[in-house]
């Protein structure tokens, strides 16, 4: 076993049991599993799961699997004090049954988490008053998801303002995403681009800039050539890597990521009220991966220093400030929402992140969730011997795991994790110091 536990690219399957709907039967189908695939993403509120299985028992009909069968599951990397990805999630759906051989046939069985099938269940339609978005956000997930799996909100980044919001019979994890969209960040070095999803360690509502400056969970090395022997260096190896955008300005300049600017229409004041994002001038105002600029000062004065996307909201926000209301009404001044204030910035955020996006393969890693940060250490190409090679800090650098995919082969003897990952910024200047 300590040989065992010693090698890349392995895991360990502590269990897969799946329980009857009918009879409430529980069956171990650890040896009928031929891959485990465990997914995660900030874009997706609840994660999810597919297990590619060769059935030579019967079991689809002698179960039976019909749909809301729960997986129990625990598995992990080989090595020593690794972290455990276990939990249940529900089967919702099947495909690509074949018939393998005579006796055997081949499926695929997607589960996810149970409250995430029943979320179009609840529905939510009452009113909040005055509370801040991360109480709003607290208060809906106790009271609506936590309640069906006994999960936490395990990260819940202040923000700021108080409101009041109506729902109008909207779903749970509804709810949650258009709080996500409303949220402003208590931090003045946040653009307030807040995300809510689900890993291994529970639910999380953050921002970006929240998640970007956890500490690196991990520092991965992009080589060319194989370094025999050294068993802890190699788990540390980027086995592939392909970066799928560089960097695009012509999108860039059309979805606002260097100049955005938000026109408020207030119906009650009957005025026009703007504000904006300038790449040039409110690059420096906000927290990045890292400190330096994807443009050079020439490209940000030609392309950041004036808007190339506007984008509207009718609000009624500044009614405090208008004395006919404030004699009336002296709430007022207090209920806010004032998303036109950071919707700049954070339009800019999110265009942001879509502008340089990284997929790795690495050695099978169930410490790893979707919102970490990692390091990705790639050596500049060129002709020059690999101990001489300076590392690229255009390529390489910090970056914040948005996706992540855990796969596991037949008992655990091939295991590895897929990332995509997005970083706003260069770990090195652009002017080639």
């Amino acid at each position: 076993m300590s040989q065992y536990e010693q090698r890349s690219g392995t895991g360990l399957i502590q269990g897969i049991s799946i329980k009857s709907t009918t009879t409430d039967q529980v069956i171990d189908i650890s040896n009928l599993v031929i891959e485990i695939s465990y997914f995660e993403s900030l874009d997706q509120p609840a994660a999810s799961m597919t297990l590619s299985i060769i059935d030579g028992i019967g079991l689809r009909s002698s179960l039976p699997i019909i749909g809301g069968e729960t997986i129990t599951f625990s598995f992990s990397d080989s090595e020593k004090g690794s972290n455990r990805i276990s939990g249940s999630m529900q089967i919702y759906k099947m495909t690509g049954k074949t018939r393998i051989n005579p006796g055997s046939d081949g499926y695929d069985i997607f589960a996810t988490s149970p409250e995430m099938l029943r979320d179009q269940y609840t529905i939510i339609s009452n009113s909040q008053e005055s509370l801040n978005v991360g109480d709003m956000a607290k208060k809906i997930f106790d009271g609506n998801i936590a309640s069906i799996s006994g999960k936490k909100l395990t990260t819940l980044e202040p923000t700021e303002g108080s409101f009041d919001s109506i729902f109008p019979r909207v779903s749970p994890f509804t709810a949650m995403n258009y709080l996500s969209d409303e949220a402003k960040s208590e931090d003045i070095r946040s653009t307030s681009n807040y995300f809510f999803f689900e890993n291994s360690l529970g639910y999380h509502f953050a921002s970006f800039q929240y998640l970007m400056r956890q500490p690196i969970k991990k520092v991965f090395h992009y080589l060319d050539s194989k370094i025999q022997g050294d068993k802890a260096f190699e788990r540390n190896r980027v086995v592939s890597i392909q970066e799928d955008v560089g960097f695009d300005i012509l999108e860039g300049v059309s979805s606002g990521q260097f100049g955005t600017q938000v026109l408020s229409i207030d119906p009650v004041a009957k005025r026009f009220r703007s504000s904006s994002y300038l790449y040039n001038k409110d690059f420096a105002k906000y927290d990045h991966s890292s400190s330096n600029p994807k443009l050079s000062p020439q490209s940000a004065k030609t392309f950041g220093s004036s808007i190339s996307r506007e984008k509207f909201i009718v609000s009624n926000s500044y009614r405090g400030t208008i004395p006919f209301v404030t004699q009336r009404d002296g709430d007022a001044q207090n209920v806010f929402r004032r998303r036109q204030e950071f919707l700049a910035a954070e339009t800019a955020s999110k265009a942001e992140l879509l502008a340089n996006v990284t997929k790795i393969l690495v050695h099978g890693d169930s410490n790893l969730n979707v919102g970490d940060t990692i390091e990705i250490r790639i050596p500049q190409s060129g002709e020059s011997t690999l101990r001489r090679r300076q590392t690229d800090g255009f390529s390489g650098g910090k970056y914040l795991i948005v996706a992540l995919a855990h796969r596991v082969g037949p008992r655990g003897l091939r295991y590895g994790t897929a990332l995509e990952c997005v970083k706003d910024s260069y770990s090195q200047p652009v002017d080639g110091r």
